[in-house]
């Protein structure tokens, strides 16, 4: 049986992930440079290291490891090769126990609003990075660690109560 709503939710679900590292590659040559992202990806590429969030400016790239598909053995995807690796592009900032919040609804890059009610609610946390747009259907957020669940608390109450 199909099922089928005329009016589907503007926000369904929020989801958490834990201990979810990030990276911010700082490239002095990076203004006006081609191929920077390449080589980073590259280099992740070879560590067998799947990216999950990305933002950019004009010298910097932030970015999460996907660490859910990266690797099974529970190692730190984070090695030291990886890190001279990157290091020998640029300058490599890591920051952990960070913990990432996906809000997931319907349609919500179409929606006037969301922007609103979203970081409204949160304007008593600190939030580290914001990825939206790229996905019509979610806009994450990278939170610390010991805010996680009180982020959660908070979107889940405003959004869905």
């Amino acid at each position: 049986m199909y099922n089928h709503t005329d009016n589907p939710p503007l926000f369904r679900a929020l989801a958490l992930r834990r201990r979810h590292p990030l990276l911010t590659l700082h490239s002095l040559n990076m203004l006006h440079a081609r191929g920077f992202l390449a080589e980073v990806f590259n280099i992740l590429a070879r560590h067998a290291i799947s990216v999950d969030l990305i933002t950019t400016s004009e010298v910097s790239v932030a970015l999460t490891m996907d660490t859910t598909g990266s690797t099974t053995t529970g190692a730190s995807l984070l090695t030291q090769a990886l890190l001279t690796e990157l290091s020998s592009l640029c300058r490599v900032e890591v920051e952990e126990d960070l913990a990432l919040v996906a809000l997931i609804g319907n349609k919500l890059s179409q929606a006037c609003g969301v922007g609103k009610e979203v970081f409204g609610a949160l304007d008593p946390f600190n939030i580290r990075l914001i990825c939206y747009g790229a996905s019509s259907h979610n806009l994450c957020l990278l939170v610390p660690g010991g805010d996680a669940e009180q982020v959660v608390r908070t979107l889940h109450s405003a959004l869905f109560d």
